[in-house]
């Protein structure tokens, strides 16, 4: 038989399936049949034999002649049961399209709370959402059933289904090798900037056209020591311009070069000591010059990162990430950084929500008295206690000399630590392409079910663990469709990433399958819920903080990390176990497990009405910041996928001190990333600051000074999960504020 194409109803070409054909008639056969099998046998034969000569056929004319083929073959009971299917599978169709533009049509009319760093009210949103609807629609056409049923039944997670999941997640993307060796952004040919402004002015373009090939963050590590090379070309043309200036105005000599004066005095930079001592005033009205230069550049950075609006109709979600500085112009660079987050933007200088900012700290670097950058880590714990930010990351002294250290791709997602290319660790060009989350609460209701309805007795944790072992093949087949998905991606799709260096740099029609395979890249095997679970087995007597509530958990984390890592072998795929952040899973979960398990559901998870993310101790119990710590810690290592542990500060917006302490306790404990929640609410409309709580008879925040419940004469900043946002316009799904609103303060 010849090779037919199929016209598909959206448009799309397939090649002629003749199974297609003979799984619908053994459907018929089932509601009326055929005589015996050779009659099925002999309407494919004849259909065929119609069919063949034909080029190219719609869906519509094939069905067309198994009709009309059954009709003259005398078999019109058949021929109108396959009527019947038709028109069934019509009104499906047509019921399923229905349910597509009611979901489109409630975007427009209320909008939307599954992304809290989206207005849901702006048109271009209301544009990416209702587009968002198409996918998740084309995405459910085109998916396993199994794991689409399970991503229904909130078993597990499809993340970002409402994006092409043909594109890749989140990234480090290779800045250095970027502004060093040149790139292309869109139809501009960009080369090698010669001032710390240009290169970060670039650098916001390269960011934003990366937010537009991916669906996650986009996380620029090591920017102090990136942008300090730039910064050094500043310090050398101020210099120049400021002993040319004095020359011209003390002799007859109108200038000398840069060769001249290096030949003299050896190299134009902030670190020649001979320079400073035999030039004191030029040298000094250099690092002047260039602070300037550098506060600006930084401020431009933060204007532009907050004022872009990317392809999904929000700010890029970006991370930058500091370092320890090995030169002058790298100190600077995170001090001026840490000073324009401060001021704010605009005239009401509120502090920025991107990019999110991290901060590495290494013993013996920065992270005591007596550390040479210690003073740097107390301006960051300022920062923290105005702004929120930055994070912290810790890295051991002797990993961090080896190159051993990482920022986070996006808010929180890890990269293999051990992955090296030539004995060298990779810093850039690292990515993640999906993520798939567990409902760990769900498999306790299970448990709970089994007694309830089955009979089932012995041991609630040892039937858990035989249930999420049932869980395995499910989370494997989710990761081994993420590569699925992206696997025959081509560079030329996504250039800026694969072909001009942010991860690679490909030839325009490679694939991006062999970069899947390795772990340079991650997929990440997601899970929520775990203090939950252990209180769900326990009958809520025990959670994660108690003795025996700790062991329960870690024995769920180590057969949830076991499965990852069999999984990984079992693929060669690099998965890794993620801290899932949930911005509204830890509701849309909730809900349809209430939904599915009614009265099992126990009664103080009913009135909270949400579930708590990844391994983190329930956040409306009262605990200590420290105890807190302590408690979460044992929990790190298995999360090799990334995760965060955070504490709640409260309103003690200046309590500087405090932060560093939690720091350096974090360290000491092991925390590998650390954050710290503080709040410092604004109304503008009377001065008032403080906490300004949230009101969920209004769905608004009310100021308890005046009673202002105008979002936009306040300032309302939470950390949703990973990222800030401003709740004053924008908002999460009812479950994610009731858990915000419900945080315990740990900082007493």
């Amino acid at each position: 038989m010849q090779k037919i194409e199929v016209i598909k109803r959206n448009g799309s070409i397939v090649t002629f399936n003749k199974e297609k054909i003979e799984k619908v008639l053994e459907k018929i056969d089932k509601e009326v049949k055929f005589i015996d099998k050779v009659s099925i046998e002999h309407m494919m034969n004849d259909i065929v034999k119609k069919i063949n000569g034909n080029t190219r056929m719609s869906v519509e004319a094939i069905q067309d002649i198994v009709f009309y083929t059954l009709c003259t073959n005398g078999l019109f009971e058949q021929a109108k049961a396959f009527q019947t299917y038709r028109t069934q599978r019509a009104e499906q169709r047509l019921m399923e399209a229905n349910t597509v533009f009611r979901h489109m049509t409630d975007i427009v009319d209320v909008g939307d709370r599954e992304n809290s760093n989206k207005n849901s009210m702006l048109p271009s949103v209301q544009r990416d959402l209702i587009a968002g609807e198409y996918f998740r629609y084309i995405l459910e056409k085109n998916i396993d059933k199994e794991l689409w049923a399970a991503h229904r039944k909130k078993t597990i997670h499809w993340h970002d289904s409402d994006v092409d999941t043909k594109l890749t997640n989140c990234c480090l993307f290779n800045i250095e090798d970027m502004l060093r060796n040149g790139t292309r952004i869109t139809n501009a040919d960009v080369c090698q900037p010669n001032s710390v402004g240009t290169a970060m002015n670039i650098a916001m373009q390269i960011m934003a056209s990366i937010s537009a090939s991916q669906y996650g963050g986009v996380s620029l590590p090591n920017f102090n020591e990136v942008f300090a090379e730039y910064a050094k070309k500043n310090f050398k043309k101020n210099f120049m311009r400021a002993y040319n200036d004095k020359l011209s105005t003390e002799s007859n000599i109108s200038r000398v070069t840069e060769e001249e004066i290096e030949k003299e005095l050896g190299e134009i930079s902030s670190g020649n000591e001979k320079l400073a001592s035999e030039k004191p005033v030029e040298f000094q009205i250099a690092k002047e010059r260039t602070a300037k230069d550098i506060y600006d550049a930084c401020q431009l950075f933060e204007y532009q990162t907050n004022s872009i609006l990317g392809s999904a109709s929000q700010t890029p979600f970006s991370t930058i990430t500091f370092n320890i500085p090995t030169s002058w112009e790298s100190e600077h660079i995170i001090l001026s950084y840490l000073k324009v987050r401060q001021t704010g933007l605009g005239e009401k200088h509120i502090p920025a929500i991107f990019p999110k900012l991290s901060y590495m700290v290494v013993d013996g670097y920065n992270f005591k008295k007596g550390d040479k950058y210690f003073y740097i880590t107390e301006e960051v714990a300022k920062c923290i206690a105005n702004t929120y930010y930055p994070d912290i990351l810790f890295y051991s002294k002797e990993d961090y000399d080896a190159g051993k250290y990482y920022a986070r791709m996006g808010c929180r997602s890890r990269v293999n630590h051990e992955y090296q290319v030539n004995g060298e660790y990779q810093h850039y060009g690292r990515f993640n392409y999906g993520v798939a989350t567990l409902n760990v609460p769900q498999i306790a209701l299970d448990v709970l079910k089994e007694e309830r309805y089955g009979g089932a007795e012995g041991n609630r944790l040892e039937r858990f663990l035989d249930i999420l072992e049932k869980r395995k093949e499910l989370m494997k087949k989710a990761i081994q469709t993420r590569f699925e998905n992206v696997r025959h991606l081509q560079a030329k799709k996504a250039p800026i990433l694969f072909q001009y260096g942010g991860i690679a740099r490909l030839e325009p029609d490679d694939t991006v399958e062999e970069l899947l395979k390795t772990d340079r890249a991650s997929v990440s095997y997601g899970f929520l819920g775990l203090d939950d679970a252990v209180r769900i087995l326990s009958d809520d007597k025990e959670n994660i903080s108690t003795e025996k509530g700790h062991e329960m958990g870690i024995a769920i984390m180590k057969a949830i990390r076991k499965q990852a890592d069999d999984i990984k072998v079992e693929t060669g795929l690099p998965v890794s176990v993620y801290g899932t952040p949930a911005e509204s899973s830890i509701a849309t979960f909730f809900n349809k497990d209430v939904e599915n398990y009614g009265e099992i559901m126990p009664e103080w998870l009913r009135e909270r009405e949400y579930y708590t993310n990844s391994f983190h101790f329930s956040s409306e119990l009262p605990i200590d910041s420290f105890d807190k710590i302590d408690v979460e810690a044992p929990f790190i290592k298995y999360c090799n996928g990334g995760n965060i542990m955070y504490v709640e500060n409260g309103g003690k917006t200046y309590n500087s001190q405090a932060i560093i302490e939690l720091i350096q306790y974090a360290h000491d404990a092991g925390i590998e990333y650390f954050a710290v929640n503080t709040i410092s609410d604004v109304c503008y409309e009377c001065g008032y600051t403080g906490e300004i709580s949230y009101n969920e008879k209004t769905a608004s925040y009310k100021c308890p000074h005046c009673g202002n419940e105008d979002g936009m004469k306040m300032k309302i900043q939470r950390r949703c999960c990973g990222y800030i946002s401003n709740y004053n316009i924008t908002h999460a799904l009812e479950g994610r504020m009731k858990e915000i609103k419900n945080r315990a303060i740990h900082v007493k």
